[in-house]
């Protein structure tokens, strides 16, 4: 079975990696509704110039109006501009909360309130984008009349081992009211998000309560999002807790389940070693693998060089002390045989090892700190670009893999990369390529 490969929209320094490495890498973009409604008209001409060929989801993005209002203010308290915007979209009850109280389920009560809200939050997926895109100038260029998104997605909220049981029956009512809405007309799709706690992983009464409380809905998928969940650091549980969640919700391949933020764990779920667990797998250009569903600072950027073997980024640092203590700097025939061979890292080699170096370049700055200025080391531009574009191509390869090798295969690549990294990583550098093995195979 094919896995879809789909791309969360970051920013739109970004958007040309949407056509890398070629224009039909991915299945899709999936859209914050806070960015659909601040830039419409800039989103629109990317998807009609850089996606032609591509579908989106717009993701409503209404639990981050549960949360702390603090999570979606200004430093001045003031709610987000992006996120303004969207709360008067989709009115009441969000448009008198947002930025002074968090919603709640006690909002819902009156069930009429919900229907309106989940009419609004639909409306704005099936024709916001849209009527900016039929007004493009990149409009013309297109053949075929634009399209509605790939599915609409149903208002959603963030659900934990304590607070599921309050908000699930909501999300339930607004799935079959949008289902019954839009799922019999011929139009998109309807998904729900089911966005979790890692908690939940380990609960299997909560898994319980929430695939078969969907189930009663006529959805056709679902966007699966688990807070925060580094696949890297993961324990066999919560892999194993994603697998069977992911599995629920599937219904033996009778719906889709996308992986709203998945590594190459994910992948390999979505494949032939996972017995496609999962229909597809997103992740971002810049970052995205995994996830906070609560903002969190970014802190300082560090030049990331993906690591074919060890399907991870890692710092440039440990990748070139590794790939010395390997001598796999000895020449550049030595680092593609050994490390990767892909058209970037050829491009940049240009047949001279020493030249790896360009993936770390980076400019010293002056920083103010707490106790005075700090110089602090920053990737340029360009090494950002070097590695992002490596990572790129490598995650394409990946998926084919993942979809088309053996199990037999599948398996021996984990074994070598931890065979190849154990001597300069450590055991626990490569202990995730034998859980993601033991889960897999469980």
């Amino acid at each position: 079975m094919p896995i879809d490969h789909w791309m969360m929209f970051s920013t739109f320094a970004e958007q040309r990696h949407f056509e890398y490495p070629e224009k039909g890498t991915y299945q899709g973009v999936v859209i914050n509704a806070n960015m659909a409604a601040y830039a419409p008209a800039g989103l629109a001409a990317f998807l009609l110039e850089k996606t032609a060929t591509a579908t989106y989801i717009i993701d409503p993005l209404t639990h981050a109006f549960q949360h702390d209002p603090e999570a979606i203010c200004n430093s001045e308290g003031e709610p987000k501009s992006s996120i303004k915007g969207l709360a008067e979209a989709y009115g009441e009850p969000i448009s008198t909360l947002v930025g002074s109280r968090p919603l709640l389920p006690k909002h819902f009560e009156d069930r009429k309130v919900l229907g309106a809200f989940t009419e609004r939050c639909v409306e704005f997926q099936l024709d916001h984008l849209r009527s900016f895109m039929k007004e493009a100038d990149a409009a013309k260029y297109v053949d075929d009349e634009i399209k509605p998104p790939y599915a609409v997605v149903v208002p959603y909220f963030f659900l934990t081992e304590t607070t599921y049981a309050d908000w699930l029956p909501i999300c339930i009512d607004a799935a079959k009211q949008t289902c019954a809405n839009v799922g019999d007309g011929g139009g998109p799709k309807v998904f729900t998000a089911v966005v979790v706690s890692q908690g939940i992983l380990l609960d299997d009464s909560a898994q319980e309560a929430i695939s078969d409380g969907f189930s009663s809905a006529a959805l056709d998928g679902y966007l699966l999002w688990v807070d925060d969940l580094d696949e890297k650091s993961a324990s066999k549980g919560e892999l194993a807790g994603l697998l069977k969640l992911a599995r629920r919700l599937r219904a033996d391949g009778r719906r889709e389940v996308i992986n709203l933020h998945g590594g190459y764990f994910s992948i390999l779920a979505a494949g032939v070693l996972g017995k496609s667990a999962l229909s597809g797998v997103t992740h971002a250009p810049e970052f995205g693998e995994f996830r906070s569903v609560v903002p969190v600072g970014g802190g300082i950027p560090i030049a990331r060089y993906y690591i074919p073997s060890l399907h991870t980024r890692v710092r440039y640092r440990d990748a070139l002390r590794m790939f010395t203590a390997k001598d796999s700097l000895h020449s550049a025939a030595s680092f593609h045989e050994g490390v990767c061979d892909c058209e970037k890292c050829k491009e940049v080699l240009a047949n001279d090892a020493a030249n790896f170096t360009l993936f770390g370049e980076s400019t010293v700055k002056s920083v103010r700190r707490k106790h005075g200025i700090a110089r602090i080391e920053f990737p340029t531009t360009e090494a950002k670009r070097r590695c992002l574009c490596h990572y790129l191509q490598k995650k394409r390869i990946e998926y084919q893999f993942a979809e088309t090798a053996s199990d037999k295969q599948l398996l021996s690549d984990l074994d070598s990369g931890i065979q190849a990294y154990q001597d300069v990583a450590g055991l626990e550098g490569v202990a995730h390529l034998q859980r993601w093995k033991d889960t897999l195979t469980a």
